[in-house]
């Protein structure tokens, strides 16, 4: 029977309240006044005369200005005794007073250095030109390209080095991360630094808030944050209002849909019953249906699927007075899935301020709050994918169709997606700069990372099937908390005397986590209201709970020194001591030093004459990098409690434990030696610039299991400091930026290679296995040494046996028949066993790349970008799982049903020999993806100066809009997963294709 159960009223929810507050806001934010002054106009120009578009003119000490349109030229109110200052990226600013005048034409000259050009690098800014690691930027209009929930992803195809895989298409899902390669068989994730503060992960930030992103790859960039940046560092710089400026209103939002970009080819109603009858006939029974009466059947794909909307607006404030700068912004996403059921929710509220006391003190904050809001769909993706097109959801008497032997999706979504899934989280720094004696500064920092978690499902009584029933309704509800808190004390010395640049940082950081969960769950609630969603109104003796948490903290002393010679030899040093409670007392400190060197040769007096090159650089460097990302119990004992038996003449039920996990106190940092050289170079005054490097990653004493003898106890083989990996690779960048007259454009390629291999595993560990299991039983991923981490392993397919005299003349694994696959005997015994399996592929790329590409024509402006990989494979997991006759994808209609028919796809069956793990399920998993293509329209100057708008654009995008790839299946990005059974897909969330309408304004 059909049950239409009550859905909890959201109405008031916060996020509804919040979309008033964010209107009344944008209300206010509208009605700000500007002062009224006399218009001064003009044309600007270089020093060949002719005219500059884009030349930002800005009133001193206000964010009051403008922009030159095509033809140089700009209109602006200013008043009598204003100053006005004239700026564009490659030429030398001027600041010139108006004194009355309602004309003034400015001529910019060319400005040739780039030494005054800063990146962020850890614990400070640093000259472009005195790098010496490998850093690559990426900045706020780069960013915010991408309607994602989560801000890592628009650096897909945006940086050398780093492969970005989104780890589903499920609203509010996060991406993978991987900076030049696996170097660990554990957590391989990055660093991510948000204004100062260290944490695992930034998907709460909100684009719009973001600055830049600076990506470090190598010892030199990293090193300053020991064994936080083993596996690489993502900083990430917040926007921050300036002293003595006039406050600037801004809006940014967006409205679109989604769709599914591809479905999964699976056979119609009619092709269904044909092969399901086949099946049967080939296991000796009788068919079972008249193929006849069914045509194209339920598309249960077109049932689960749905056009979603996404919407995101943005307010921001941004300002300051002589002692105190802010930066606010209030923002709202809200994303419904493509697949019904499924949403997310986040509002963020940023605060940014800095206060001066004097000249030699600030300080400040860098603070924002999340609240989400999430629903996950009820798992019926891998449903729609497995039930039977011959049936349709509901049937004749309104009730859901009984779908065995799967579930029906429809029903699924009726009963089982009553979840919601909230967190509340505080993050942000508190910062204190005192400048004393002549060159030296002083930062004390505290940073917080506060997280609240809770979840409630409920599940009523409902029958569909005897296979998807429920007869006891059920509520289950879990909560969790966590606590990050960081403090850290720096000195920096920072000095310029002749020909020399020196600047010193040393400095010492503590950090502790903690973590806390705690769930519940009770059955045979007296109903079905949600008044009723709580434990105490369930049956007391169905009762059961769980609790857990974990704790580490760290100790850390810091070094740096960077020295420059005449702007042409670089030198930079660092050392990090850290101590973490992961380890035993024996092994708790790690030292972790980076020496790299640079040479600008364009500084040489043999380059001056030339004309090809504008910029000129070498650049090596050579560190160590630790590694303590192991769970908190790796290094303690673990008991279990619930050990309960009954003893005695009593027969009484006593409560034990038992030891689950023996402790190893000897084990040690994970240690990645890293070598990196690099070669930057400008070319064409600039127009042409680009990055190669070449790195080599081995991290030795690598964490893994040793298996020890069953009858110890323990269910968990202890660790030991055993593995070694190595990464090596090559890294390109290539930019060119050019103008002719009104049209500037530009072209970007980024790509890397990445070869990964296995050096050790150690005593007792010939091959770590992982992944999908084959109908035997064996896993499909394995880790050796001398391959990759991760990579597929089973039989290789030689065709199909055709005939019984091919079956009696060829090494069988048995028991086989004409129509089923053929492994080969790949060590030639004569036998098809275990022994016979071989590689089939790597899910790790041999290249990932992306390219972009845009151009500005009179206020219309362009982008696109292009993102993929080549050489890795995927595991088609999902076309594997056959416990059951499901349904078919349309390969199987290539079947073998003769002699002759087919050489490649099987027989039709269920489980058995053709579901072993082969190279069947193996699919070419590289790609090219049209990430993302916008065509914008900022409004001329001049017409927005009546209004008194500084800035207003329109813009259309759309995202994920082609993939040209051989998978099969929604998406060939497959992300997320432990790093020793990667790229399996088992019927992975789609991503979508998203078209969106947005405008940005200032005010």
């Amino acid at each position: 029977m059909k049950h239409s159960l009550p859905k909890r009223e959201n109405q008031l929810s916060l996020i509804s309240r919040m979309r008033y507050f964010l209107l009344i806001l944008l209300i206010i934010f509208s009605q700000a006044t500007w002062a009224q002054s006399g218009a001064v106009q003009g044309t600007v120009i270089d020093s060949n005369g002719d005219p500059l578009p884009g030349v930002n003119v800005v009133i001193k000490g206000t964010t009051n200005g403008t922009v030159t349109d095509l033809d140089g030229k700009y209109i602006l109110n200013a008043a009598s005794d204003d100053i006005l200052i004239y700026s564009f990226v490659g030429f030398m600013s001027q600041e010139i007073p108006v004194e009355g005048r309602s004309e003034i034409n400015v001529t910019l000259a060319d400005d040739t250095s780039d030494l005054e050009e800063f990146v962020v690098v850890g614990y400070g800014i640093q000259r472009k030109s005195d790098l010496t690691g490998s850093i690559s930027s990426v900045k706020a209009e780069e960013l915010t390209r991408l309607p994602v929930s989560d801000v890592t992803q628009s650096l897909q195809g945006r940086v050398s080095g780093v492969q970005i895989t989104s780890n589903s298409g499920a609203p509010g899902s996060g991406a993978t991360v991987r900076i030049r390669g696996v170097g660990t068989l554990n957590n391989s994730d990055p660093l991510f630094v948000v204004d100062g503060m260290l944490l695992d992960n930034i998907d709460f930030l909100n684009p719009n808030d973001v600055e830049s992103m600076e990506v470090l790859k190598d010892a030199s960039a990293t090193a300053i944050y020991g064994s936080r940046g083993a596996n690489g560092v993502i900083i990430v710089t917040t926007r921050q209002g300036d002293f003595d400026t006039e406050t600037r209103i801004s809006v940014d939002a967006y409205t679109g849909v989604q769709q599914v970009a591809r479905q999964i080819d699976l056979v119609n109603g009619r092709q269904f019953a044909e092969l399901a009858n086949e099946l049967e006939q080939n296991v000796g029974n009788q068919p079972i249906y008249n193929e006849g009466e069914f045509g194209e059947g339920t598309n249960w794909q077109d049932q689960i699927f749905r056009t979603a909307p996404v919407n995101n607006v943005t307010l921001g404030a941004s300002g300051g007075n002589q002692n105190t700068s802010f930066n606010l912004s209030v923002n709202y996403f809200d994303q419904k899935g493509v697949v019904k059921e499924s949403e997310f929710e986040r509002l963020t509220i940023r605060l940014n301020n800095q206060y001066k006391l004097t000249d030699a003190v600030t300080f400040g904050h860098n603070f924002s709050f999340i609240y989400n809001n999430q629903q996950n769909e009820p798992g019926v993706v891998g449903n729609a994918y497995r039930a039977y097109p011959i049936f349709d959801p509901i049937n004749e008497d309104g009730d859901y169709t009984n779908t065995s032997p799967v579930g029906n999706p429809a029903a699924q979504f009726e009963y089982n997606s009553n979840n919601r899934n909230h967190s509340y989280r505080g993050v942000g720094n508190f910062f204190a700069d005192v400048k004393f004696l002549k060159d030296f500064t002083f930062r004390t920092n505290l940073g917080l990372d506060l997280a609240f978690r809770d979840g409630k499902s409920f599940t009523p009584v409902y029958f569909v099937s005897p296979t998807q029933q429920n007869l006891e309704n059920s509520v289950s509800v879990s909560n969790g908390r966590s606590r990050n808190i960081l403090w850290e004390n720096t000195v920096n010395y920072n000095t310029e005397w002749d020909d020399h640049r020196l600047n010193l940082l040393g400095g010492i950081t503590t950090q502790s986590f903690y973590t806390e969960s705690l769930s519940g769950s009770r059955r045979n609630l007296p109903g079905e209201d949600p008044s009723l969603w709580y434990l105490s109104a369930g049956d007391q003796t169905s009762q059961t709970n769980a609790n857990t948490a974990g704790d580490w903290s760290m100790l850390s002393f810091l070094f740096r020194a960077n020295y420059t010679f005449r702007d042409k030899f670089l030198v930079t040093g660092t050392f990090r001591r850290d101590g973490s409670s992961r380890f035993g007392r024996e092994n708790r400190f790690g030292n972790f030093p980076s020496i790299a060197l640079g040479y600008r040769l364009i500084e040489e007096g043999f380059m001056q004459d030339q004309t090809v090159f504008s910029d000129l650089k070498i650049r090596g460097s050579w560190g160590i990098i630790g590694n303590d990302k192991i769970a908190f119990y790796e290094g303690r004992p673990v008991v279990t409690g619930n050990q309960n038996a009954v003893f005695g003449q009593n027969e009484e039920l006593l409560y034990g434990a038992t030891l689950t996990r023996l402790a190893n106190p000897f084990i040690q940092w994970e240690e990645t030696v890293t070598s990196n050289f690099g070669l930057e170079f400008g070319m064409l005054d600039d127009r042409l610039i680009g990055e190669f490097d070449y790195y080599y990653r081995r991290t030795n004493d690598i964490l893994v299991g040793v298996p020890i003898p069953a009858y110890v106890g323990a269910s968990n083989n202890p660790v030991v400091n055993a593995a070694s990996v190595e990464n090596r690779g090559i890294d390109v960048t290539l930019n060119w930026r050019d103008n002719k007259g009104d049209f500037n454009y530009n072209l970007g390629i980024v790509a890397s290679t990445v070869n990964n291999e296995v050096l050790d595993i150690g005593e007792g560990n010939e091959a770590i296995f992982g992944g999908a299991v084959g109908i035997s039983g064996l896993l499909g991923s394995r880790t050796v040494v001398g391959e990759s981490i991760g990579h597929y392993f089973g039989y290789k397919t030689a065709g199909v046996f055709q005939n019984e005299e091919q079956l009696n003349n060829t090494p069988t694994r048995g028991p086989e028949v004409p129509g089923d696959l053929i492994f080969e005997d790949t060590n030639g015994d004569g036998v098809v066993n275990n022994n016979d399996r071989v590689i089939l592929g790597s899910p790790i790329p041999d290249l990932i790349f992306g390219f972009n590409m845009g151009f500005d024509f009179r206020g219309i402006d362009f982008s696109a970008d292009f993102n993929g990989t080549l050489g890795n494979e995927i595991y088609n997991a999902k076309k594997q799982v056959r416990f059951n006759t499901y349904n078919f994808e349309t390969s199987f209609l290539d079947r073998w049903t003769g002699e002759g028919t087919s050489t490649t796809e099987p027989r039709v069956t269920n489980g058995g020999h053709n579901y072993e793990v082969s190279d069947r399920f193996i699919e070419d998993g590289s790609f090219l993806r049209l990430r993302n293509v916008q065509v914008g329209y900022t409004f001329p100057a001049a017409t927005l100066e009546k209004i008194r708008v500084q800035n207003f654009r329109l813009y259309v995008s759309g995202t994920n809009l082609f993939t040209i790839s051989k998978y099969s299946g929604y998406t060939p990005e497959i992300g997320g997963g432990n790093v020793l059974g990667t790229g399996y897909d088992s019927g992975i969330y789609p991503i979508a294709r998203t078209i969106n309408v947005g405008v940005s304004a200032n005010f």
